[in-house]
């Protein structure tokens, strides 16, 4: 009787704290190993925590990938305009072996070259040397690389190279071409001033359950409810009229705190901001995690404004992992009790100044049994619970009856 107890109480264990994601995905396939920015998706990250402490990558053995998370940062990218060309005096290629081009320096000296590249996936190494007569030729970089071949807009990559600074005439780069094909080196120049264009980011759109409207005390109070709490950004409103306007508008959400032993519900404001005709109606906000907010808008003695449309935005969050081609890694989250994983791979990779390829999450599956969050209601109020107790008084009530009767029948 006593074994059976203590394997009740060790189900009743099990079942209270053993946890499962409540989402998960799978990583397209790569075809070249090393790093890899993975962006979350909406429909992946709404099911996670607000920080993303419960992300997990797994490979197809079930262990974990170490992973970092980055925040996205706008790509930047040298203008055609500012680049002049070198001659270039001779190209040669050995197949499988090497390829070799030869350009001359138009200044007295130089530490600076730039190649404009045919986007290729994959890196390439290369050694660079420099000669004043093009016969006796003299080391300069003996084992580079290049990294992030391919531009994300564009069919060619701009890339530039630093190297010691000297004064030779001539100079000559060599790739290593053994163990991966040629890249197709299209120009050889420099930058007269290095000049950036910034793509802006684009943010990912969170879906709104519902919008309602009411005009109160010269106000406009707008109520906007949505699935489930999700983290945002930005918001962005569309305003057909009146033509001229100017009003000061609140973003806020209602909170609960304890007063004096009593709960009270107060504004918690996230964002104030002014809304006029003659500026966009794009506001970035104070990062907020909400399931409803609140927009007032004073009116005055104006009319009221007439919206369209409301819409929020998030800002995109990469994790950043080394990925195997042939391999398949599955992406995990939704489990509330996990904490920050605690990987070395954010203090040896530095990805400031790289861009990345993109490996995306796909196949994007919500288990439902784990949808609901284990603290919406106490543990005291769910159903396995109540069976638990009704189990446990039924093997009270059978422990007593037997020893009732052991005594009965002594008698």
């Amino acid at each position: 009787m006593k074994t059976s107890i203590k394997l009740l109480l060790m189900f009743c264990v099990t079942m209270a704290f053993g946890q499962k994601h409540a989402v998960e995905g799978e990583i397209k396939p790569v075809t070249e190993a090393g790093l890899y920015h993975i962006p979350v998706p909406y429909n992946f990250r709404t099911h996670a925590t607000a920080n993303l402490r419960d992300l997990r990558i797994l490979d197809d053995k079930g262990n974990q990938v170490p992973y970092f998370l980055k925040s996205a940062t706008a790509f930047k990218t040298t203008q055609v305009s500012d680049f002049t060309e070198f001659t270039v005096i001779s190209t040669a290629q050995e197949t499988d072996s090497s390829s070799t081009y030869i350009f001359e320096n138009p200044d007295k000296s130089i530490k600076q070259a730039v190649f404009l590249i045919a986007n290729y996936q994959g890196s390439k190494s290369y050694k660079l040397e420099g000669s004043n007569n093009k016969k006796k030729w003299f080391g300069i970089v003996n084992n580079g690389k290049l990294d992030n071949l391919s531009h994300p807009e564009d069919t060619q990559v701009y890339k530039v190279i630093n190297f010691p600074l000297g004064a030779y005439r001539y100079l000559k780069v060599v790739f290593n071409d053994k163990q991966s094909l040629p890249i197709n080196l299209l120009k050889i120049g420099k930058v007269s001033a290095e000049k950036e264009t910034i793509s802006p980011i684009k943010m990912d759109g969170i879906p709104v359950k519902t919008i309602s409207f009411l005009e109160e005390d010269k106000k406009t109070k707008v109520h906007i409810t949505f699935e489930r709490p999700e983290v945002m950004h930005q918001i962005k409103l569309n305003i057909t009229g009146p033509a001229l306007f100017s009003r000061d508008a609140t973003l806020y959400a209602l909170e609960s705190r304890e007063e004096k032993r009593n709960m009270e519900t107060y504004r918690k404001v996230i964002s104030s901001f002014s809304l006029r005709s003659d500026k966009d109606f794009v506001f970035d906000i104070p990062a907020a995690l909400a399931g409803e907010l609140y927009l007032e808008i004073d009116n005055k003695d104006n009319p009221k404004l007439q919206i369209s449309s409301i819409t929020f935005m998030q800002k995109p969050v990469y994790m950043v992992a080394a990925l195997k081609p042939q391999t398949t890694y599955k992406v995990t989250a939704g489990n509330k009790a996990l904490n920050f994983p605690d990987y070395d791979i954010s203090e040896v990779v530095n990805t400031s100044k790289q861009t990345l390829p993109i490996a995306t999450i796909g196949s994007v599956t919500t288990l439902k049994q784990n949808i609901k969050s284990v603290t919406e209601t106490s543990f005291w109020q769910q159903p396995w619970f109540m069976w638990c107790c009704i189990g446990l008084a039924g093997l009270i009530i059978l422990y007593y009856a037997s020893n009732l009767i052991k005594d009965l029948n002594k008698k």
